[in-house]
């Protein structure tokens, strides 16, 4: 006699099946970060960076690792985590596949803030609060604009908004005194040459939270999947809900961009890679999503500061090249 199993049953096997390769990413993320903390313009062995660890560096290396690198490497990390969550989140708020903050202005807006801001000589906790609402304003702008059931016409607006920051970016990078003109670039081309500490400290309170709540929606994404009616059936305001999630999402993206610039692609990378290696189940595809971003983010910036030794490649132009190319990928493989 066949005995279907139970619904709990099904979710316990599938948090399972899931447990190997989230083991996996993490492994591979704590591997990509020591070997990021390694290597630099002052390498470190293996042995030294145990020693680091344990507290017993000698001063000239604990000074670099402690003040200069490991900043830099968990600012890269936070960066990736936040980007990487941004892309399920907006996937389940707008209900496609194609959703990502690049692509839709969110980052476009939220660099546009953080420049504007600069350019007028203020800083500190404003830089990131501005870029947070210039990423709110791009998502709500493109929710209002576009029905909830047309992805194309999303799509177009997204784009149209992208073009707009980017054309007003631009036009400040012209009208920039050097060398306000290269902090400009910077914002355009994001990296973290030269980040650190007080940039980790002003994305921290706005991200670190932010995480945490995006972690623990994986039911509701899921909820959100089964169409608004259904949803407000079992009890969810799908409407409040979706609207949060995406607000949520503009948090982590303006956050991010608020601190390092423009990271092209990294939420669509992310999660798209994400859903190859565990399905459409959010509950697995955000955990993995901030995962894979912050492996991402951090590969970028170590290859940027490694591969042309002492010149640095923005992290930035990484993820967009690689965003681009799977995005060709992808129109290849519709057709």
């Amino acid at each position: 006699m066949n005995v279907s199993p139970s619904p709990a049953r099904v979710t316990r096997l599938g948090r399972v099946s899931a447990a190997p390769g989230m083991i996996a990413l993490a492994a591979l993320l704590l591997i990509v970060l020591g070997i990021a903390l390694a290597n630099g313009a002052y390498p470190v062995t293996l042995e030294t960076l145990l020693a680091w660890v344990g507290g017993r560096a000698d001063p000239a290396a604990a000074q670099i690792l402690s003040t200069v690198r490991a900043p830099r490497v968990l600012l890269a990390l936070l960066v990736g985590v936040s980007l990487g969550l941004t892309g399920p989140l907006l996937q389940a708020g707008f209900r496609t596949s194609l959703a990502d903050s690049y692509l839709l202005g969110l980052a476009g807006f939220a660099a546009l803030g953080a420049v504007l801001l600069q350019q007028i000589g203020l800083q500190g906790f404003g830089t990131p609060l501005l870029a947070i609402l210039g990423a709110g304003f791009a998502v709500l702008t493109v929710g209002q604009l576009s029905s909830e059931r047309s992805s194309e016409r999303r799509a177009l607006i997204g784009v149209a908004l992208a073009a707009i920051s980017l054309a007003g970016l631009s036009l400040l990078l012209a009208l920039s005194q050097s060398p306000s003109s290269a902090n400009v670039l910077g914002w355009i081309i994001g990296g973290f040459y030269a980040l650190g500490v007080p940039e980790l400290q002003l994305m921290l309170p706005f991200a670190g939270p932010a995480i945490v709540i995006a972690l623990l929606l994986g039911r509701t994404a899921n909820l959100l999947q089964l169409g608004d009616d259904i949803a407000q059936n079992l009890g969810l305001n799908a409407y409040v809900v979706r609207n949060a999630v995406l607000m949520l999402a503009a948090v982590l993206t303006g956050a991010a961009v608020g601190s390092s610039g423009l990271m092209g692609f990294v939420g669509l990378l992310a999660v798209s890679a994400a859903r190859a290696m565990f399905g459409t189940d959010y509950r697995k595809l955000l955990p993995a999503s901030a995962l894979i971003g912050g492996i991402l983010v951090s590969l970028a910036d170590l290859l940027g500061r490694t591969l042309l030794s002492p010149n640095e490649i923005p992290a930035g132009a990484f993820t967009t090249v690689l965003g681009g190319l799977w995005l060709v990928a992808l129109s290849r493989r519709a057709r």
